[in-house]
């Protein structure tokens, strides 16, 4: 019986190895035993109880091994989770409204030089059109955000005011705290939700309190909160501040012309309740499209399309939709890229649990022989060790939920403020099938090999100690490949991401990101008290005017250049504008103040401008606007990113607006100053405009939300990195630990022939550095592809991960590899060569 057991006997020394051996034994054939007085079957919960001791006995042996992949599934788990509900976040967009079936949002196609662009928004008076002249729809729901000042009491707020029909609460669905949604047809009501009732009133009920809206024009709009209702869930195209009758916005805007002026927009719903006669609403809505046409020369309608409720917020997100003023989901590359990696990092988990599972099961060859020889089936041995692989898995599922619930799910919304993830755990049956779904494939994939593989071996083979087991097989050393690969996508990713945000942050956006700061003005009257103001303060170093501002208002017309054509972003500045802003004059001047030939038909351009043309000399160039307006080139600026980094940089041109037309105020400072700067200009605000709201803005924070959104994806890259290389190390030490098991008769020879410790590693670590190489390959190419797909479906203008990252990436990898590895091997190294040889 010696050869029997005399592995154990080298791990455990004699003693303890004959009594564990003894103890597995006798568990196993207790079930077999006959007891008196009793029938001969088995007991199935004695069965049971004693495969449960021995895989207890079993996995305490390796214990930290265990601890550690159950820790590292639970997180695998974490990330899934969140992948799960992220995804689900979008796919139950709007679901909340119980009528979206029979919703569809009008959209304008606008056709420019045979290209279609479309908008989520249609002239105004379509929808009175509409209203009378077309008999297959139901309800017709105009929709229009604003900002507002509101006075309650002594205090003064900021809130945002949302204009919509009388049949607004009947077609989409609201759940009210307070009031009735039959009230909505009273023009004095406002309906408030639940968050700004409570900023406005605190705990006491706000039915019935007056709200005092200060117009632009200093006016006051008198309200009563006519209902309170419930705040969506985030997943929802409505996240409004308030709701208002639409009428109330003609009687404050009469430019509107109570709804007849083609030259404002609106976001129109309607409702059809039989979808067969869509077509005919379509053909309808043709006819409309040239009385827009008469009057917007300069945006040109070739159809109106009606776009259904349902899914609406994610294909806008999806084509990036222009026009869109009700809140859209969220990008499909971040769901795909969330779900990807909790993918990698569960196969990762798996991957590792085999490679330990398949390490536990080695000690255990015998157990496995004296149960075949009594009588043991192999069906059932899979079983046993399946339900084993199983058990973990669902301890892992357990505490994986946890640490998604308390850790994971909240630090995930506070990277993201637009997205607030919310579970449910045991109200949604989808959530349910996917636990499920997720404990048997990680079950699966995890113990399917270790199970087939251990119990394929006969018992004589096993009995007479001629089993050599251990090592890295083939088949290991490909789930590490795999496992280190998945492992640096990660990295690369974050350092990827890292680099971006340094190439965004020194991208010159064509003006002075950190000394500017502006806020909103009225008029020119305005702009002219609060100037005299800003000048107590010498810290300002200039002050400008506009009527539009980069990053905050401009609009959109067509160009022309003898026979060609091309559409422009047009800004109207002032005084001092570009000197003010920083914006870059390469060539020409800028405005002359009062100059009535700069005020009709002087422009400045952008570089890109001059290119599109084909202009070498661009400056006293005459172009054509609104096919009437002639307009000369006096000087050109560098290229300025109106659209952030998110979009195409559009050619620009700046036209000399007076000062009655102001409706931004424009302070430049040193940028160690300005914070201050905007501080004082708060303070004066407040002492020339009591009734107003103070909104000011950094031109920084022009990149600030890319800046935000680099940092984020950075963070989540780097833990889920941490992660994977956890996991992965903990693999590699497990193979290792194993190869050394199977080369310990090798070791001892080439130790007593005088090989050296760096001869040793080189025998031990050969097949992993080769596993190693191969990972950096395939893990470099997959995460530089991963990345630059992020960026470039998050970004226009980004940098590619670099040469320098991707060598950092696999430095990384080695370096962490070599840390995990090098003491095991040390110690392999410097043992005494008599041992391994005599106990063998």
């Amino acid at each position: 019986m010696v050869e029997l057991y005399g592995r154990r006997k080298r791990k455990l020394g004699k003693r303890k190895a004959d009594l564990l051996f003894a103890w597995n034994v006798m568990c196993f054939l207790q079930p077999f035993a006959i007891k008196r007085n009793s029938s001969a079957h088995l007991n199935p919960f004695d069965m049971f109880k004693n495969y449960f001791k021995i895989a207890r006995r079993a996995m305490w042996q390796q214990k930290m091994f265990i601890f550690v992949n159950i820790f590292g599934m639970s997180i695998a788990i974490a990330c899934c989770i969140i992948a799960y509900y992220t995804y689900d976040f979008n796919e139950t967009f709007d679901q909340n409204n119980t009528q979206a079936a029979k919703i569809y949002r009008v959209n304008s196609v606008r056709q420019f030089q045979s290209q279609l662009t479309e908008y989520g928004y249609v002239p105004l008076p379509l929808s009175e059109s509409i209203r009378q002249n077309v008999g297959d729809v139901e309800k017709v729901i105009r929709y229009s955000p604003e900002g507002a000042d509101i006075r309650i009491g002594d205090d003064v707020f900021a809130m945002g005011i949302s204009y919509v029909d009388v049949d607004f609460f009947n077609v989409f669905t609201f759940e009210f705290k307070e009031g009735n949604p039959t009230d909505f047809r009273d023009k004095s009501k406002i309906f408030l939700n639940e968050i700004q009732a409570k900023t406005f009133f605190g705990n006491e009920p706000a039915l019935g309190k007056p709200i005092t809206q200060i117009l632009p024009n200093g006016k006051l709009w008198e309200f009563t909160v006519g209902g309170v209702f419930r705040l969506p869930p985030s997943n929802s195209s409505f996240n409004d501040n308030a709701f208002s009758l639409y009428d109330n916005l003609f009687d404050k805007s009469p430019e509107m012309e109570n709804g007849t002026n083609w030259k404002y927009s609106v976001t129109l719903f309607v409702t059809i309740i039989d979808p067969s006669r869509l077509s005919s609403v379509g053909d309808h809505l043709k006819p409309f499209a040239n009385a827009n046409n008469k009057v917007r020369e300069d945006f040109v309608i070739k159809e109106f399309r009606l776009d259904p409720f349902q899914g609406m917020a994610l294909r806008d997100r999806k084509i990036d939709r222009q026009g869109n003023w009700t809140h859209p989901a969220i990008s499909n590359a971040s769901i795909v890229g969330c779900a990807a990696m909790a993918i990698f990092i569960l196969l990762i988990a798996c991957f590792n649990l085999t490679n330990t599972a398949v390490s536990v099961a080695s000690g255990r060859l015998k157990e496995i022989g004296i149960r075949k020889v009594m009588g043991g089936v192999r069906a059932q041995l899979i079983l046993q060790f399946l339900g084993e692989t199983m058990g973990i898995c669902f301890i892992s599922l357990i505490l994986g939920i946890v640490i998604a619930e308390l850790f994971l799910i909240p630090a995930f919304n506070n990277l993201w403020p637009y997205l607030k993830l919310s579970t449910n755990y045991t109200g949604q049956p989808g959530f349910l099938i996917f636990l499920t779904v997720t404990l048997l494939f990680t079950g699966l994939l995890a113990g399917s090999y270790p199970a087939l593989y251990v119990t394929k071996f006969q018992p004589i083979v096993i009995l007479k100690g001629k089993l050599k087991f251990g090592g890295a097989s083939f088949f290991s050393r490909t789930l590490l490949t795999l496992q280190f690969a998945i492992s640096l996508i990660a990295i690369v990713c974050s350092l990827a991401f890292v680099g971006n945000a340094r190439y965004q942050r020194d991208l010159d956006p064509g003006f002075d990101q950190k000394g500017v700061v502006y806020t909103y003005v009225n008029n020119g009257n305005e702009f002219e008290t609060f100037r005299n103001a800003m000048a107590e303060n010498n810290e300002v170093i200039s002050i400008a005017g506009s009527k539009d501002h980069v990053s905050s208002h401009y609009y959109h017309d067509p160009i022309k250049y003898e026979a060609k054509e091309m559409e422009v972003d047009i800004m109207d500045g002032g005084d001092r504008y570009l000197k003010t802003t920083g914006f870059h004059l390469v060539e020409g001047r800028d405005f002359q103040k009062d100059s009535e030939t700069d005020l009709k038909e002087s422009v400045i351009i952008t570089e890109k401008f001059a290119a599109k043309f084909g202009w070498e000399k661009p400056i006293g160039k005459e172009i054509l606007w609104k096919d009437t307006v002639k307009l000369q080139v006096i000087g050109v600026v560098k290229d300025v990113y109106t659209r952030g980094l998110w979009r195409e940089m559009e050619p620009m041109m700046m036209r000399y607006t007076p000062q009655k037309n102001y409706t931004h105020f424009i302070v430049s400072a040193s940028p160690k100053n300005v914070v201050e700067v905007n501080r004082f200009m708060e303070k004066r605000w407040r002492e020339l405009f009591p009734d107003r709201v103070y909104r000011s803005r950094y031109m920084d924070d022009v990149m600030a939300e890319a800046a935000l959104t680099n940092n984020n994806i950075v963070t989540m890259f780097v833990f889920l990195g941490m992660v994977a290389m956890m996991l992965s190390a903990t693999g590699l030490f497990t193979l290792v630990s194993l190869n050394i098991v199977k080369k310990m008769k090798e070791i001892g020879v080439r130790k007593v022939f005088g090989a050296s410790a760096q001869n040793i590693a080189r025998v031990i670590n050969v097949e992993f550095v080769i596993a190693l190489l191969i990972a950096s390959l395939l893990g470099s190419y997959l995460g530089s592809s991963l990345s630059t797909s992020l960026m470039r479906s998050i970004w226009k203008y980004y940098q590619p991960v670099s040469a320098m990252a991707l060598g950092l990436s696999v430095f990384v990898l080695f370096g962490i590899s070599a840390l995990t590895i090098g003491f095991k091997i040390y110690n392999a190294a410097k043992m005494n060569p008599m041992d391994t040889l005599r106990d063998e």
